[in-house]
């Protein structure tokens, strides 16, 4: 008995001795582990394991067209404004936010605002429209010397033909006409047409008739350029204002007042002349500069002289603008096919160059500036310092 108890307290303090020995390794252990999470989580954050990939452009941030800027042929009185399509404004003349009558320029609206209400496509006719005592009735003008067409109770037209009727020959009867079959009277398709001004953003721009013999009737050059861009994006109404003659059922033949039509590649828009506003048209013409499309349209209004010729100045001040529009336009390539345009970036592995896999062309004229931008989805991108975030062109990159 007395061997036994004095050989068991050996063995009780060796087994306390190899518990805290344990304990003392498990602690140790643990501490280790966290104090190695911590620090890879420090390492991690600092970018030794993996780094975020940086994109640095090496291409300028900005590209300018190199020249002077060109010098148009405005004209001396009136207004005037010219845009080139998705590069911006190629300059204007005369006080750009004074609204002045803009006589049958008007009607570009009006047919915009019953296209908007009843969308019709390039090779549909619409529905008919039954000529009613009513509807003649409001289709009447008291303006004499106002143009328009023959109309005649129980008289049956077509959407296409009552717009041909409109646009070409200016007939202001028939603008009347489609305000009240549009929206049931012509003062409340008068309220149409403004709240849709304003939907366009056009600011100083205010419709007191359908026809625009009113004077009171009144836009900038600026705002109908906006206009007309609009009125080009609707395939119908482009076809319409580029056509030279139509027939209508009572009518006939009617054809348009743009003697511009066909040449320097006018394609209309909309002519417009009396006492009070002189000799107006809204423009465009689409050409090519070195295989590049182009489309300017413009506006001229305010044009001086007597009743038969304010019209003619005012065509003849349009046509010298589109021509020198047309001679100030060129194309710069700003950068070439497989040139570097920027660098990936990541710790631990070797930078890669990323370069454009086409030639980038932008088109515009001497002293234009243009953006160059590379995204993060690695796609080169130019435009024009006049339309911020609309490219002109674009190029996926390829990496090397």
């Amino acid at each position: 008995m007395v061997d036994t108890e004095v050989e068991s307290l050996p063995r009780q303090g060796q087994r306390r001795r190899s518990s805290r020995r344990r304990r003392l390794l498990a602690f140790l252990t643990t501490s280790s582990l966290v104090l190695a999470l911590i620090g890879a989580g420090v390492l991690w954050a600092r970018g030794a394991f993996w780094a975020p990939v940086r994109l640095d452009q090496t291409v300028g941030a900005s590209f300018t067209i190199a020249g002077p800027a060109p010098a148009l042929p405005w004209p001396t009185q009136g207004q005037a404004f010219v845009d080139v399509l998705g590069v911006g404004e190629l300059g204007s003349s005369g006080p750009a936010d004074a609204e002045v009558p803009i006589a049958s320029v008007t009607k570009t609206m009006t047919a915009y605002q019953v296209l908007h209400d009843h969308p019709l496509g390039p090779a549909d006719d619409g529905p008919t429209i039954v000529v009613t005592q009513a509807l003649f009735d409001a289709s009447k003008g008291t303006d004499g010397e106002e143009s328009g067409i023959e109309l005649q109770v129980g008289e049956r037209l077509t959407l296409r033909q009552a717009l041909e009727g409109m646009l070409l020959p200016s007939a202001g009867n028939m603008a009347r006409l489609l305000g009240a079959w549009d929206a049931g009277s012509v003062a409340a398709f008068v309220d149409r047409m403004n709240a849709e001004a304003r939907a366009l953003g056009m600011a100083h721009t205010d419709y007191a008739d359908p026809a625009g013999i009113a004077a009171e009737s009144k836009s900038t050059a600026a705002d109908q350029v906006r206009l007309g861009e609009h009125a080009l994006q609707n395939p119908t109404l482009a076809e319409i204002v580029s056509t030279k003659s139509a027939r209508v059922p009572v009518a006939g033949l009617v054809t348009n007042t743009d003697r511009l039509l066909g040449s320097d590649g006018d394609i209309g828009i909309k002519t417009g002349s009396t006492s009070a506003a002189g000799g107006c048209l809204l423009f465009a013409a689409r050409s090519d500069v070195d295989g590049v499309p182009v489309t300017i349209v413009g506006a001229v209004l305010g044009q001086p002289g007597t009743s038969w010729t304010i019209l003619d100045h005012a065509q003849t001040a349009a046509k010298a603008l589109i021509e020198g529009a047309q001679r100030s336009l060129v194309t710069a390539t700003v950068v070439r096919s497989g040139s570097q345009v920027a660098v990936l970036r990541q710790r631990g592995h070797a930078d890669v160059a990323l370069s454009s896999t086409d030639d980038i062309t932008v088109l515009g004229w001497p002293s234009l500036g243009y953006k160059v931008a590379v995204s993060p989805s690695r796609v080169l991108s130019v435009e024009s310092s006049l339309q911020p975030g609309h490219p002109l062109a674009a190029s996926a990159l390829s990496g090397s």
